[in-house]
């Protein structure tokens, strides 16, 4: 029988106002679910290249299909006097920006990506986004079901407001902090699960700070409150090296 959170989880999604809809059943997470050691984020067939280089390769896939339509429906290209001209970009930093040739990866300034991101109509992240990235950001999409309702029930008691709301999410969902073997004083566990701890601890308030800190409607921050506990709970490692 479906767990009542998720049933719950599943229509607040579909109906919550600028939100993706997710509407795949998943059950309601436990402290007992096993964690990924190798994360689906991490499983790509595409070469690992430098981040100007991604970006290189988004833009000339959006330039590809973004333009006028042709003939029979198929997708046209953006023109290069088009992106130009809305842009003020010189055709010659463009044709530097596209170039896929050479050992120098593409390396916008921050001004000039965000004109084209701008003409493209994308979020200049979008344009930065590593297949890895794409990943991760469904695997959170994916998950995130799970922590709707907990984030909802914080929302409804003020406490999604108060400080650290995604690691209050993982409290709640039971997924923080790792249960501690029974029996054990100092050992290596321990210190696995202290450094565990940690590491989810830090990136939650780093996903507050990124996510959270400019959005104050309630649905909108439940919503990113499910996906950054997500996000962390996906992401923590193994075992992971913490750092001072």
């Amino acid at each position: 029988m479906e767990h009542p959170h998720s049933i719950k989880a599943k229509r607040w999604i579909a109906h919550a106002p600028g939100v993706l809809a997710i509407t795949h059943p998943s059950p309601y997470s436990s402290r007992h679910r096993i964690r990924e050691v190798i994360m689906d984020s991490q499983r790509t067939e595409s070469p690992i290249h430098q981040l100007g280089r991604y970006f290189s390769e988004n833009l000339n896939a959006v330039l590809a299909v973004a333009g006028k339509q042709r003939d029979r429906g198929a997708p046209g290209p953006v023109t290069a006097a088009r992106l130009q001209r809305e842009t003020g970009v010189a055709r010659s930093t463009l044709r530097a920006l596209k170039s896929l040739d050479g050992d120098t990866p593409a390396n916008p300034d921050l001004d000039t990506l965000d004109r084209i991101a701008s003409a493209l109509g994308v979020p200049p992240a979008f344009l930065l986004m590593r297949p890895q990235d794409w990943l991760a950001l469904g695997n959170a999409l994916g998950d995130a079901i799970q922590y709707v309702p907990v984030a909802q029930d914080l929302q409804r008691d003020g406490q999604l407001d108060a400080r650290s709301p995604v690691e209050r999410v993982l409290r709640e969902a039971k997924m923080h902090p790792d249960r501690r073997p029974l029996g054990l004083g100092a050992s290596p566990e321990v210190s696995r699960a202290n450094a565990r701890d940690e590491w989810r601890r830090r990136h939650c308030l780093t996903l507050d700070a990124l996510m959270l800190r400019k959005v104050r409607a309630p649905s909108q921050r439940i919503a990113l409150a499910a996906i950054a506990g997500a996000l962390v709970s996906r992401g923590t490692p193994n075992d992971p090296k913490i750092e001072d």
